[in-house]
């Protein structure tokens, strides 16, 4: 009995005192005569203790680092930390996840604000940097960021200079809490301009963008540059400088335009809600098709240097200007071929020349565009032997009632277009819903998100409609403007009542025709080439 009331005495008096804390149960082993050894083991026993609950607190935290990047609310705190520093004023985040030490997205949209540097942005598949602590213990360092596809509407400029500043700020912020050093695109779009006289852009092209300094330099190769009357030129290498003092520099900008090539000499822009331009372009041997209206290149044909001056802004109604003088130097020619109706009626009449193909080397002309309008002037051209030309004429775009009665409607698309020489389908609608229709396949049989899925799609259809006008707009031209040609005396031989019409002039033995240029290509000389048709038959 005494002994079991010690043992039981002896189990108690062990769980007080293990109840009275560490220096307590030190002290106790050391004078109840156990020494180091029972310190020693009494060490032990909670050092034991200690490191399970460690590895237990451990073995939390790690699920939670694990788990955080599925929870929605930490998926709700990227969309509100991306949406507040890019300014946007909506954002969504689809399909995001961590592998390996890498952060996926499988989707990134956001609509542009009044504090953005864009209208909208898209980008798909994203890649980066993201380690088990990053944006829990220290900042989140992202590295570069790389992603397939990355479409971006920028703003052409701002209404006022404090939202210009707001747009600067959001364009050049830095997330204390995220470190980005780059961005690399695989397929890059980049927009810009809010009327078809300033509008332009980059596409298809591969795109790494660079933090240096307070900035960020851009470069792109491959894919294409546009911006007003030029079209579609192949990057070779364009290398961009983007600063808060210094604007945009372009520091080398090279491109192919079919087989000539244009170079960007001094190029820059100074930002601002209406922001300038300036420098200059070095044309050598473009083809004509490349600047002119697609649908002239039936008509006309060949090649011009020279080099233009660049002027005007991407935020107004003058838009972004080119002007320079164009030289017929001997490597240069432009031909015009016998979709022209006034060549084709005097192909008929005059016997003794063809007017089939009429080659222009000698001469030359004063290029300039503004508003909307390609201006010839102090055109003198010679073709050896067969023709000059002089005068003036512009092709503009359509303008108010115009446009409406040229692109507005289906059956203005099918009517009108089609006079303007426009394949409508293939060069205006087709290109940009095949792109959209490409986007929806992609996404088939991934994991989409439903509750975001609707703004991507609203997003991408505003785009895309914005981008098709735009270039429905831009495809329409109407023609202004007048020439005197000089044609050899003997053209009108066999016809007297022509021979009195365009009577030969006395000082240079050749026949001068005066050609208005008013309306559309197909409007263009027919009233006076079906003068010519008809007089000609008179005997």
């Amino acid at each position: 009995m005494e002994a079991q009331e010690s043992q039981d005495f002896n189990q108690r008096l062990s769980q007080w005192i293990a109840s009275q804390g560490f220096w307590f149960q030190l002290r106790h082993s050391l004078s109840s005569g156990g020494g180091w050894s029972g310190a020693l083991f009494h060490l032990l026993r909670m050092g034991f203790k200690v490191l399970l609950l460690m590895v237990v607190i451990g073995l939390g935290f790690g699920y939670y680092l694990v788990k955080r990047v599925d929870s929605q609310a930490f998926r709700d705190g990227i969309v509100e930390g991306l949406g507040e520093t890019i300014g946007a004023e909506k954002t969504e985040v689809s399909g995001f996840k961590r592998i390996q030490g890498k952060a996926m997205i499988r989707r990134v949209g956001a609509e542009g604000g009044e504090q953005s540097f864009f209208e909208s942005l898209e980008a798909r598949y994203l890649t980066f940097d993201m380690g088990m602590l990053d944006g829990v213990l220290k900042e989140w360092d992202a590295g570069v960021i790389e992603c397939n596809q990355l479409d971006v509407e920028l703003k052409a400029g701002a209404s006022s200079a404090e939202a210009a500043n707001w747009a600067a700020e959001s364009f050049f912020a830095r997330d204390p809490n995220f470190l980005l050093r780059g961005i690399e695109s695989t397929t890059t779009r980049i927009s810009w301009g809010y009327f078809e006289r300033a509008y332009g852009g980059i596409r298809g092209s591969k795109m790494t963008a660079n933090r240096v300094g307070d900035g960020w330099r851009f470069g792109f190769k491959g894919g294409t540059f546009s911006q007003n009357w030029m079209r579609d030129f192949k990057i070779e290498d364009l290398v961009v400088y983007c600063s808060p003092d210094g604007g945009m520099v372009v520091e080398k900008g090279e491109f192919a335009a079919g087989d000539g090539k244009v170079e960007f000499r001094n190029v820059k822009a100074v930002g601002g809600e209406r922001p300038v331009l300036s420098g200059s372009i070095l044309f050598s041997r473009v083809p004509l098709r490349e600047i002119l209206p697609g649908h002239l290149e039936t008509v006309v044909s060949g090649t011009v240097s020279g080099e233009f001056e660049i002027g005007g802004s991407t935020n107004s109604a003058e838009g972004v200007t080119f002007a320079g003088r164009v030289e017929l130097d001997g490597r240069d020619t432009i031909s015009v071929r016998r979709g022209f109706r006034l060549f084709e009626a005097l192909d008929v009449v005059d016997v003794f020349n063809t007017y089939r193909r009429v080659d222009f080397d000698e001469g030359g002309f004063d290029l300039k565009t503004g508003r909307g309008v390609l201006e010839l002037s102090g055109l003198d051209l010679t073709a050896s032997g067969l023709m000059s030309m002089q005068g003036r004429m512009t092709i503009r775009r359509p303008e108010g009632d115009e446009i409406e009665r040229l692109v507005g409607g289906a059956d203005a698309v099918d009517g009108a277009m089609s006079g303007l020489g426009v394949d409508k389908e293939s060069e205006l609608t087709m290109t940009l819903k095949k792109a959209a229709e490409a986007e929806k396949k992609a996404e088939t049989g991934e994991n989409v998100d439903e509750e975001n899925e609707k703004f991507f799609s609203e997003m991408g259809e505003a785009r895309r409609l914005r981008r098709e006008q735009m270039e429905r707009t831009r495809r329409a031209f109407l023609f202004e403007g007048g020439v005197r040609i000089m044609i050899p005396g003997d053209a009108f031989e066999r016809s007297r009542v022509l021979r009195e019409r365009f009577p030969v002039d006395q000082a240079t033995g050749q026949i001068g025709i005066d050609v208005p240029l008013e309306g559309t290509l197909n409007e263009l000389t027919t009233q006076l080439a079906e003068e010519i048709l008809r007089l000609g038959t008179v005997d």
